[in-house]
């Protein structure tokens, strides 16, 4: 009872600020979206704290006639959007498990795009683009608090990620397990990474200086890495490096002690066989985790080869592989931690292409933008140049850790990718 006290009151609170303002509300969404952990029943419906409040502001800038339909149809993903949308419906037709499908349709699909359309209405200036990366930050510093706190005293954690003496062996967070945090907070700092050095006048931090806003920024890299390492999150910090890495060779000043790194790198691998057999065991999927997403990958290419169409329906690939799991020893996982895998398997081959379009037209978006600036990456490009070089960044570190892991099919991570899409529209929108 006492719940749904402050559930009422959080409620009230939040429509007022969706009312009074609304931009302000954009920021407590992005800096909120692990909130999707706090569920409740609404009339029988189930619903998260997350889609409460994404509900909440559409209804108010309905009312207030707010939404902005011409910006909206007009949007350069206007209709991949609705080809993903379109995809989504027909996904939730075939799957065999019809309850799940409509939620998966809601929280995944609906309202990320809702809630990306809230965006292109709401920001209508850069410097209220600044805001909602200010606010994934802020989501980065409680996440590492909680991390540490775990890490510390050995609290909230699930017993399978300690170890035999009863220490915390991988954090989770407030999550239920490590990989979550690592595909959360991956996209993240890399953003950061990209904007460390960046001095913008025009910041919405305009009391703070350049320098406060390095360090803040630094702090939102340091935590992030930390926790990643500690939940050892290997896809994920393998993805970060990558990037991080192609920052460093596309930026002039440092592209000479990149390439000297790589080599040095390199050298070590070769002359130290530990590392390299660690190395290799990591890469060619030797070790247990490899083996596991091996075997994932094998049921799941059987599964497709039988429904290559529709693949298994929306939330239907637990159902959908139970024919084809001939690894006992193994659990049936909710998708099949491929990026390609996953998108096929719960959207078939019409979602496939829908998302291809998407990813297509977001990064040659970027890249267009990018391309008068002779492919140099430097804190001194205009911001657009820069945002989109960063975007661009980001939208890589989510493949590359999407080859070996899940980086949508969740609320928080399907909320995060439709937010760099639409920070990669406006960014374009807002240049002039």
């Amino acid at each position: 009872m006492l719940s749904y006290f402050f559930l009422i009151i959080a409620t009230v609170g939040f429509a007022a600020i969706a009312y009074y303002r609304p931009l302000f509300s954009l920021y407590l969404i992005a800096g909120l979206l692990p909130t999707y952990l706090i569920r409740f029943n609404l009339l029988g419906l189930p619903l998260t704290w997350l889609e409460a409040m994404i509900i909440i502001l559409a209804v108010v800038l309905l009312i207030k006639k707010q939404v902005d339909f011409k910006q909206i149809q007009k949007d350069v993903f206007f209709w991949p959007i609705i080809a993903i949308l379109a995809a989504a419906t027909l996904a939730v037709i075939v799957s065999p498990d019809k309850l799940h499908a409509l939620g998966a349709w809601k929280a995944y699909f609906v309202e990320p795009a809702v809630f990306y359309w809230l965006l292109l209405s709401i920001i209508t200036v850069r410097r209220q683009l600044e805001g909602l990366f200010w606010a994934l930050g802020v989501s980065v510093v409680y996440l590492a608090l909680s991390a540490i706190v775990q890490k510390i005293f050995v609290v909230g954690v699930p017993e399978a990620f300690l170890n035999a003496a009863g220490v915390v062996d991988r954090v989770v967070s407030f999550f239920g397990y490590p990989n979550a945090l690592g595909l959360y907070l991956g996209p993240i700092v890399v953003v950061f990474l990209g904007f460390l050095y960046y001095k913008n006048a025009d910041s919405l931090l305009l009391y703070l200086s350049n320098a406060w806003r390095f360090w803040l920024k630094s702090s939102v890299v340091i935590l992030g890495l930390l926790t990643i390492v500690w939940a050892q999150s290997e896809g994920a910090l393998l993805a970060v490096i990558i990037v991080g890495w192609l920052m460093l060779v596309f930026q002039k000043k440092t592209r000479y002690w990149a390439l000297i790194l790589l080599v040095l790198s390199v050298i070590v691998l070769i002359a130290n066989a530990g590392l390299r057999d660690f190395f290799l065991t990591k890469v060619l999927l030797q070790d247990w985790s490899g083996q596991v997403r091996l075997a994932i990958w094998g049921e799941t290419w059987a599964m497709l080869k039988d429904h290559w169409f529709f693949g298994a329906g929306l939330a239907g690939y637990p159902l959908a592989i139970i024919p084809y799991h001939a690894n006992a020893w193994m659990e049936i996982f909710p998708y099949p931690h491929n990026i390609l895998f996953n998108f096929w398997s719960e959207l078939g081959l019409v979602g496939v292409a829908a998302f291809l379009w998407l990813g297509i037209k977001y990064f040659w978006l970027n890249l267009k933008n990018i391309f008068a600036a002779g492919w140099s990456y430097s804190e001194k490009m205009p911001f657009d140049r820069l945002a989109s070089f960063v975007f661009l960044m980001a939208g890589l570190e989510i493949i590359i850790h999407g080859l070996v892991d899940a980086p949508y099919f969740k609320n928080d991570l399907s909320m995060l990718c439709w937010l760099l899409v639409a920070a990669a529209s406006l960014n374009i929108k807002l240049k002039k």
